[in-house]
């Protein structure tokens, strides 16, 4: 009898627990946080509550074939899940760098679904011109796009007012990230682990909104 009471208490504390575990606040665009960047001191201490003037950016990761499937051209898609994992299919387009200066340079922006994301080629090849593309990748923020620098102020219709509605670090195993922890900032250079994955979760800054407050609950994966 006393055996099965400490089993049903077991599990009664493992269900606790699952219901206390943070998650992606409802409807929040959930971007990974990089260890380096945050090592160096180039994102910004930002609070859960702040409200940021970000380009969230496609960290390339797998390019998918683009042309019909079963004689239709696919729909756009966008995607993004609670790690900030992403899959966006759409336009793609060359943005000039700084044509008044001369400069050959491009910037290449992804239109999703309505959503526009600069898209960062250093982990795969790009594509050799403008037009359809199925990306699968990461969606981060890059302090090379905040307001003010060349890049940021090439892709700066795609910056957004968006409020920190969550911060969560994770642990970094070889499939799933697991142990989600809430935190109430981003982290300073010296707590960063890199055996960690750090996410914020952002949505859009209305003033007729009322402040988000951090969600609990079953972890679910649920796309923004």
């Amino acid at each position: 009898m006393a055996g099965t009471a400490r089993r049903t208490r077991r599990r009664a504390g493992r269900a606790a627990a699952r219901r206390r575990a943070p998650v992606r606040v409802p409807g929040a665009l959930t971007v990974q946080l990089l260890p380096h960047l945050l090592v160096e001191g180039s994102l910004p201490r930002a609070h859960v509550g702040d409200v940021l003037e970000v380009v969230p950016a496609v960290y390339a990761g797998v390019l998918h074939e683009t042309g019909p499937f079963h004689g239709s051209v696919p729909p756009p898609h966008w995607w993004v899940d609670e790690f900030g994992c992403v899959d966006a299919r759409g336009q793609i387009t060359a943005v000039p760098l700084d044509p008044a200066s001369g400069c050959t340079c491009r910037f290449d922006v992804l239109d999703a679904a309505g959503r526009l994301v600069p898209v960062n080629w250093a982990g795969t090849e790009p594509p050799e011109e403008d037009g359809p593309l199925h990306v699968e990748g990461s969606l981060y923020l890059d302090p090379m796009l905040d307001p003010g620098t060349d890049h940021g102020e090439a892709v700066a219709l795609c910056r957004r007012r968006l409020r920190v509605a969550a911060v969560r670090r994770y642990r970094r195993t070889a499939h799933r990230p697991t142990g989600p922890v809430r935190l109430e900032r981003f982290p300073d250079p010296a707590e960063v682990s890199e055996d960690a994955v750090y996410v914020a979760d952002l949505v859009p800054e209305r003033e007729d909104l009322p402040e988000v407050a951090p969600a609990v609950g079953h972890e679910g994966r649920v796309g923004s």
